[in-house]
């Protein structure tokens, strides 16, 4: 009897463990795991997706307010590209921001916008010559040069662009006529300074190449390029003096 009831207090014992502990649990810890790594991935995903729509959002805002151009800008760019016709001047205005950029094709396609509406725009045949420039099509860009000033015969651009080609070209004394034409039009652009006093060494006139240095630096003050060369050229210029005294 006593080992009868032993085996029953036994299995009454393995019952209640079982049914307290089964060997087959509802809750799969894999599968669980699983789950939480891709709900994770999914979180990062969406983020990313989030992050992505917000750039694509502020890029569109930016790009839209790039294309609005006030009634001022228009307005300056009439004055300062000599056109009245104001749709022409917003896309002078286009031409110039793109030129400061660094976005030659785009200012080379405004330029010709321009020219499809104003065959006698100076400005934009300005730009295409700016463009040819940085391409280093010197040709082209003589060529355009004196397009602009057929159109123009006043724009300093223009006759900057043209000292500076035939000072590529070694035509100092042309490009000395050249700059001088751009600075009596407009004598407060130190580059065009600098390039009348660059042309001006290369024909040994260094009094005449040490003033012009000097109204570049006074115009760029930060710029040690124009300082150093018109110590350089009132330098030559004391050494020819002290050589033609003796």
């Amino acid at each position: 009897m006593l080992e009868i009831a032993i085996i029953i207090v036994i299995t009454l014992i393995l019952f209640l463990i079982l049914k307290n502990f089964p060997l087959t649990k509802e809750e799969n810890p894999e599968k669980s795991r699983k789950e939480n790594i891709m709900t994770k991935i999914f979180n990062k995903l969406f983020a990313g997706l989030r992050k992505k729509n917000e750039d694509e959002i502020k890029k569109a805002l930016s790009t839209g307010q790039e294309k609005v151009i006030s009634p001022k800008e228009i307005s300056d760019a009439q004055k300062n590209f000599w056109t009245d016709d104001p749709d022409i001047a917003k896309i002078l205005f286009e031409a110039n921001k793109a030129i400061l950029d660094g976005n030659y094709s785009r200012a080379e396609n405004k330029a010709i916008e321009a020219l499809s509406k104003d065959k006698k725009c100076d400005q934009a045949y300005v730009f295409i010559s700016q463009v040819a420039m940085s391409r280093k099509k010197y040709n082209e860009a003589k060529e355009s040069a004196e397009a602009a000033l057929k159109c123009n015969i006043t724009n300093a651009q223009a006759h900057a662009i043209l000292g500076e080609c035939n000072f590529l070209e070694e035509r100092y004394s042309d490009s000395i006529e050249s700059y001088q034409k751009a600075v009596n039009v407009d004598h407060n652009q130190a580059q065009w300074q600098a390039g009348l006093g660059k042309a001006y060494l290369e024909i040994r006139q260094f009094s005449k190449a040490a003033k012009a240095f000097k109204r570049a630096s006074s115009l760029d003050i930060d710029n040690k390029e124009y300082k150093e060369l018109a110590s350089f050229a009132e330098d030559k210029q004391r050494m020819h003096t002290s050589a033609f005294r003796k």
